[in-house]
């Protein structure tokens, strides 16, 4: 089931199943259920689930990742490879209401990273499944351990994945190997160390599919599996996270937290197509670039001390840290070779062509922020938080042949956030945030592609109300403003900034149990993304951007019938809007309903807890183009139907 046409890995899944199968039970991956544990609609993820409106790569409509929002057990963490699930559990998105209590808030929101801290109990955990029909196929096997070396004190943890097809949309077939090792050390009650490392091998096993970007014309009906490769076309990647997390309880109620993290992202010599200026027909014009080996490494972390003052009806917290990053990279370089038409369903399978190579271009960025906060909340009353930080960025590019160019910046930074208690169910809030936040990479169709965009200030205003309706129900309904300039391609091909854009929206969640055995987690937002760039004549110009989604709903829904021990039977009903396609806002795309549902089983076997799980996505095989203001568009999945186990030994 799991397996490959030449053996893969199922054999050896198999022998450790075998071996580990007279080990005490306890449970880790079964009970994994991004429903149940979702604190609101705005975005959560858990294991392989991840439900809500946002995500760690979109929030009202911006990147976090991107923009430098991301924490790792509430530490400031800067990305340059994504950390992989055998090390992360999952995250959770923080806006509105839920990112005031937030230490250092930042525009955009906050996704924080949660380890897989190994417990005080020997567990490994395996996962396996498998996916198609009407579609690509693609497997999977995960496995994890955790071993308690000296009770209480030191548990080691561990875990190796390997996946076939998962970056379906971009390859014709690809392998992708992920491992962990994470240690959690208490030398004492009051100390906490916990050191990790992570690493990702993947790519193209049978070729990279093209890029596609549209011209002036209506999209294309088509899907990704149309778009073939020569086998010679390939990309791949290798990604690392290390570091390490402390904690240590301090005299008199103080505490001190501190983050160091390496994070790395290595690309070999690549191959990317592309077919641009592509028509309504799926003809457009074939290209590949052949791009030397390139880099992006970021060591990063944060240092904070903070103490909380407790009373009877009132607690305050008080916190001061220093952040600080060191990030390198190289873009550029690649030589761009073109091959005519071609149309979507006929790629043409070309010869591997001589490529010439020039230099990459270096880039390197440091910051360094330090800062105060405090919290105070008012049992009752209200809560309120304020934060003031200093930065220090600096910027330096390196062409090949050329004189390095530095840009500074040293703003101050601040954010003010309140609630008030107006029942004991109903809460108002409001905040305001100032940061410094970089903005992106150059799309591929740039002449200065992946070329990362220098830091920029930024802000965002939110205000809204929480309604506890009953103990397991909550409603959240909020407005947002977040300012940021804007950047696209301008007439010569080149990414730079062009404007300014302001994200207007407003958002809700519903979140909790509408009777015993129903659960829902439901989301909507509607988005007005609104570009005022400045024409050559010096004519303000005011446009929607394309990317962001107008209007988008997402409502989850799990049934758990009292008379079924261990069932759960899942429902995903996600209604996106029509919006522009292109950045002249002439052509429109229609919007789209897509329709998922599952079902989950969880039981013992021989005393070994098992999940079977039965999921399917877009079961009305639904169409739809997602468009991205470079021009890139990308097609929907058809229906697809997956099966997993996981067992817990």
């Amino acid at each position: 089931l799991f397996g490959r046409r030449d053996g893969g890995p199922l054999p050896w899944v198999i022998l450790l199943l075998a071996l580990l199968g007279p080990m005490q039970a306890a449970a880790q991956r079964t009970n994994e259920n991004a429903v149940a544990e979702a604190g609101d609609a705005f975005g959560t993820t858990v294991g392989t689930e991840s439900i809500g409106l946002y995500s760690s790569s979109s929030a009202r409509g911006f990147n976090p990742s991107q923009a430098g929002n991301l924490r790792i057990n509430g530490l400031y963490f800067d990305q340059a490879g994504s950390p992989n699930n055998r090390l992360i559990r999952g995250n959770t998105v923080h806006v509105g209401i839920s990112a005031q209590g937030y230490p250092f808030p930042a525009p955009t929101g906050v996704v924080d990273f949660d380890l897989r801290v190994p417990g005080s109990k020997f567990v490994t955990s395996v996962l396996a499944g498998h996916g198609a029909v009407f579609s690509y196929p693609r497997s999977f096997v995960e496995i994890d351990t955790q071993i308690p070396v000296v009770k209480d004190v030191l548990s080691v943890g561990g875990g190796f994945a390997y996946q076939q097809n998962q970056a379906h949309q971009n390859a014709v077939g690809d392998d992708n190997y992920m491992a962990s090792a994470i240690i959690r050390w208490n030398p004492s009650d009051a100390i906490s160390i916990t050191p990790f490392w992570s690493g990702t091998k993947g790519g193209a096993t049978s070729g990279d599919r093209p890029r596609v970007f549209i011209g002036d014309s209506d999209p294309p009906t088509y899907r990704q599996a149309e778009l073939g490769s020569p086998q010679w076309l390939y990309y791949g990647y290798v990604q690392q996270n290390y570091g390490g997390v402390a904690n240590m309880d301090l005299p008199d109620r103080w505490k001190l937290a501190a983050g160091v993290f390496r994070s790395d992202n290595t690309s070999p010599k690549t191959y990317t197509a592309f077919l641009l200026n592509t028509n309504s027909l799926g003809q457009g014009d074939y290209a590949i670039e052949g791009l030397p080996s390139r880099y992006v490494r970021s060591t990063s972390g944060e240092v904070r001390l903070s103490k909380i003052y407790t009373g009877p009806v009132r607690r305050h917290s008080l916190s001061f840290n220093v952040r600080a990053r060191d990030r390198r990279s190289t873009f550029g370089g690649g030589d761009l070779r073109r091959f005519g038409r071609a149309t979507i369903g006929a790629i043409p399978i070309l010869p591997q062509p001589v490529f010439r190579y020039g230099v990459p271009t270096a880039s390197h960025a440091k910051q360094i922020i330090g800062g105060a906060a405090y919290e105070g909340v008012w049992r009752g009353v209200g809560q309120l938080s304020l934060g003031l930080q200093k930065t220090k960025y600096q910027r330096t590019v390196i062409a090949s042949g050329g004189v390095p160019v530095t840009g500074r910046d040293s703003p101050w930074l601040y954010n003010a956030g309140t609630a008030i208690y107006v029942l004991p169910e109903l809460a108002l809030y409001a905040g305001y945030t100032r940061g410094l936040e970089e903005l992106g990479t150059a799309p591929g169709n740039a002449l200065n592609r992946d070329e990362g965009v220098p830091a920029a200030l930024t802000r965002q205003i939110d205000a809204g109300v929480r309604y506890q309706i009953r103990p397991n129900l909550q409603l959240v309904v909020g407005g947002f403003m977040i300012d940021k300039p804007y950047y696209g391609l301008d007439p010569n091909s080149i990414f730079r900034e062009l404007g300014d854009i302001r994200h207007t929206g407003l958002e809700l969640s519903l979140t909790g149990t509408l009777t015993d055995e129903v659960t829902v987690v439901a989301g909507a937002v509607a988005l007005r993304p609104r570009i005022t760039g400045i024409s050559a004549a010096g004519v303000a110009t005011r446009l929607i951007a394309v990317g962001p989604t107008p209007r988008l709903l997402r409502a989850n829904f799990q049934y758990r019938p009292g008379r079924v021990s261990g069932l759960a039977l899942d429902l995903k009903v996600e209604s996106i809007s029509s919006s522009y396609l292109n950045v002249a806002n002439t052509r429109r795309l229609p919007g789209t309903v897509t329709v998922d549902a599952g079902v989950r089983y969880t039981t013992k076997l021989s005393g070994i807890p098992v999940r079977f799980r039965l999921q399917g996505n877009n079961l009305t095989s639904a169409f739809y183009i997602t468009p991205q203001s470079s021009g890139q568009i990308t097609a929907s999945e058809p229906r697809r139907v997956e099966f997993t186990i996981a067992a817990d030994f």
